[in-house]
């Protein structure tokens, strides 16, 4: 099963969780970036606030070549107001996840990841999307388990 980590950070928290998911999968790790510059931790609330009220989706930079090629994504992201960045809806519309499984991973200082899951299972169509996990200080043994891997 060939596994792509795709992931946006904005502090580095997040993509610290996906460079260690990868180190526990040897997925492929995919950096998720926007055009936009959400700056510091309160400006990019700020901006977040903003996309979600007026339903704004913001511009991916980057893209994954050979998305076809993978089996399972493993899409990461810091929670905002309770649920994904709308810069994760901007990147899954370009895309076809239709038969892919999809695991959900965040980081969040207070926020759970269920809201998260209902999200992506709306915008990543098609999927089967598995369990959602909140990384902060899980082992990995407990990761390994979240994605059904441990031996």
């Amino acid at each position: 099963m060939k596994t792509l980590i795709a992931y946006f950070s904005l502090s580095g928290a997040t993509k610290a969780v996906a460079e260690r998911i990868q180190s526990l999968t040897d997925g492929d790790l995919f950096e998720i970036k926007g055009k936009k510059n959400y700056g510091s931790y309160a400006k990019a609330i700020a901006i977040g606030g903003k996309e979600i009220a007026t339903r704004e989706l913001p511009e991916v930079i980057t893209h994954v070549e050979n998305f076809d090629s993978y089996d399972r994504i493993l899409l990461g992201f810091p929670v905002w107001y309770g649920t994904c960045p709308r810069l994760i809806r901007t990147f899954a519309r370009e895309y076809d996840f239709s038969g892919k499984e999809v695991y959900v991973f965040c980081t969040s200082g207070s926020s759970g990841p269920e809201k998260s899951r209902k999200t992506v299972a709306e915008i990543c169509k098609g999927a089967k999307v598995g369990s959602t996990i909140r990384i902060s200080d899980q082992s990995d043994d407990e990761i390994k388990d979240w994605l059904g891997i441990r031996k």
